[in-house]
């Protein structure tokens, strides 16, 4: 990478300021390693160019357009330079590397040396060990705290996080017993038999309905309506109000708990193309984790059929019939009377593929 003359942001600088920020653009790509002394270097060239430039926005996006700098870093090298330099001989000596020195270049006097004075006993004190010392949570009795104790919005945040981690864990596995249990009452739709919607509900009913309260907790928010929004007792728990596809596993979860409202004409589409795609995305799984599952399924729902060289075994050819009409609807007539042939899913397919 090359500092590139005359850049945009810098333009207004008279022509020896302009100069002098090219010039030192051009020092700080040229310097190497980035260790204890670098960092100083760097720190200093940073606060030289900053002064001349004179705008903290301007100069920020110089950073990042010519030099490939953040903010945030740049800022941390400079106050390295303002507020270490009285260090900078033992910073070097002990070889204070560079993400302790953003560390305790915005700690006070006190914490500066104690950290020095642990690199000066032969320890090398790792971040954490940095972080504890400028934060004031080195005592024994903070550590030694339950997370549910620790105090600050910090500490709400890590006990938050905890209890997240444990829902998710909760959400997976109700999540795989919910696609377990619909594989298996779909399967039989791949042998050209009935899916029995009475049997499904009752195996994820209840899963269903704690998913789905347990997703929408972790994601929804708290408000009130707009003919409420100033009485007391009318806040509720609503859905997130964007399309994303956590929203979307809301409501399958939803049709999913009342599974007897789907119309069973409609219900192998629905959990051959809504249920079980979300449900696999969701889980993070593959096409051929969902076809093993659809393998397992068929072994338990028809074991004989298995059996015979690892392979199913053939369904009886059976007459074509034509399919009574629904009541309201209009007579099917000519190739509307014909049964379509059942169509295997698109990723069992791709697994079938895959293995070949």
């Amino acid at each position: 990478m090359t500092a590139v003359s005359n850049p945009v942001e810098i333009d207004a600088l008279d022509s020896d300021a302009r100069a002098r920020v090219e010039a030192i653009g051009i020092d700080i790509l040229g310097l190497g390693k980035k260790d204890t002394e670098t960092t100083f270097k760097l720190g200093a060239l940073l606060e030289e160019a900053s002064e001349l430039i004179g705008d903290e926005k301007v100069c920020d996006g110089w950073l990042i357009s010519h030099l490939g700098i953040t903010a945030r870093h740049g800022r941390n090298l400079r106050a390295v330079h303002r507020n270490l330099t009285p260090y900078k001989a033992k910073c070097v000596k002990l070889g204070v590397t560079p993400t302790n020195l953003y560390k305790i270049a915005h700690a006070e006097a006190e914490s500066i040396q104690t950290v020095l004075q642990l690199y000066e006993s032969g320890k090398r004190p790792l971040g954490q060990d940095v972080d504890a010392i400028v934060k004031r949570k080195a005592d024994a009795e903070a550590i030694d705290l339950p997370i549910e104790d620790r105090p600050g919005l910090n500490g709400l945040a890590r006990y938050g996080a905890q209890e997240q981690r444990v829902r998710i864990a909760r959400l997976k596995e109700l999540l795989h017993h919910i696609l377990l249990h619909i594989v298996e009452a779909y399967e039989p739709k791949l042998r050209g038999r009935a899916v029995i919607k009475s049997h499904l509900r009752e195996k994820i009913r209840l899963e269903s309905e704690e998913a789905r309260k347990l997703l929408r907790s972790m994601i929804g928010f708290f408000r009130r309506p707009d003919d409420w929004a100033a009485a007391i007792g009318h806040l509720h728990l609503e859905n997130p109000e964007n399309a994303g596809g956590w929203v979307k596993l809301i409501h399958t979860l939803d049709q999913l708990q009342y599974i007897e409202n789907v119309l069973s004409k409609k219900l192998p589409d629905f959990l051959n193309d809504t249920a079980i795609q979300q449900l696999k995305w969701a889980l993070g799984l593959e096409d051929k984790f969902i076809a093993d599952l659809f393998k397992k399924a068929a072994e338990k729902n028809a074991p004989d059929a298995t059996k015979k060289s690892g392979k199913k075994a053939p369904v009886k050819s059976r007459p074509e019939k034509t399919e009574l009409p629904v009541e309201g609807d209009p007579s099917p007539t000519g190739q509307q009377a014909e049964k379509s042939k059942f169509q295997r899913p698109d990723f069992l397919k791709k697994a079938a593929e895959k293995a070949v």
